[in-house]
């Protein structure tokens, strides 16, 4: 029924409760696809003493976790893929409430459901109030469910149709969101499973997609320009408001947070400016160029 791809990279402190979160699931019909990317800390040595006929180890050059993701999916061989990332955790009824939505919704594409983001002081539970098939996740979007990548599950089939539905590689940010997006302008209506299932852990610096972060974001409605033409014209403002709001957001983070020159000397800060610029309040712009020009 599942095939749970699990990317690898300098885990060796998680991805032992990581692995074994799904191995304690109530419901047992899974492969586990762990594609290890190139890990140089004792990661693999790990999850190689974790014996279990349904662990499947790919070992593969590094090549970012979107490279190790779309390894899993291309090594998937159950009809739903769900992703789990190495530091990330289910509780044990994940998947068993996963198939009871998939068994109960004859011709689901995706499903995805709430989930808890900890780190070491607390945690917050992220669940929507609605649940079962949406009616336009475009809406719901807009009103604040959350998309996360340990709770999204995808029919097979849909990467057989669409063959850009993989994540794109050689970015390290943005690239789990740009599948989200496009997932929502192929099917509007997902299954939402209203209760935490999987823990997001804040806590991990080793992630690939918190390293040498660049711009990428900025990208993301060119890349998702072949979806969008899928989508009427009210929900298309609406996901364009949502990716305007997410990168003013970030931008604002990134600017106490990164060198000010990286913005001046970045091309894609330089192919955007326009766009920046109804993000950013131009007093605060033209000062920053006064200052860093």
């Amino acid at each position: 029924m599942f095939s749970v791809v699990i990317p690898l990279y300098n885990k060796q402190e998680s991805i032992y409760n990581t692995i074994k979160s799904v191995l304690n699931q109530t419901y047992t019909n899974f492969e586990i696809v762990l594609v290890n990317d190139g890990s140089t800390d004792n990661s693999l040595e790990v999850v190689e003493k974790i014996i279990d006929p349904r662990i499947r180890i790919i070992d593969k050059p590094n090549g970012g976790v979107s490279s190790a993701r779309n390894k899993g999916i291309e090594e998937a061989t159950k009809e739903w893929i769900a992703f789990l990332d190495g530091d990330d955790l289910w509780k044990e009824n994940h998947l068993e409430e996963y198939n009871k939505a998939i068994i109960n919704n004859k011709n689901l594409n995706w499903l995805f459901s709430g989930y808890t983001s900890r780190n070491s002081i607390k945690e917050y539970n992220f669940i929507y109030h609605k649940k079962g098939v949406l009616e336009n996740i475009f809406v719901d979007l807009l009103n604040g469910i959350k998309i996360h990548t340990s709770a999204v599950c995808i029919n097979k089939s849909l990467y057989i149709k669409y063959k850009d539905l993989y994540f794109t590689e050689g970015i390290n940010n943005s690239e789990d969101r740009e599948v989200w997006y496009k997932l929502c302008c192929i099917d509007q209506s997902p299954y939402y499973i209203n209760k935490s299932l999987s823990i997001y852990t804040l806590d991990n610096i080793n992630s690939l997609t918190r390293t040498n972060q660049n711009l990428f974001f900025l990208t993301m409605l060119d890349r998702l320009k072949n979806y969008i033409k899928l989508i009427n014209c009210h929900d298309r403002k609406i996901l364009v408001s949502i990716i305007y709001k997410i990168n003013k957001i970030a931008l604002y983070n990134r600017w106490d947070k990164t060198k000010k020159e990286e913005y001046l000397n970045n091309e894609y800060f330089n192919k955007y400016e326009r766009k920046f610029l109804k993000i950013v309040p131009k007093k605060i712009y033209i000062e920053y160029v006064k200052k860093y020009n």
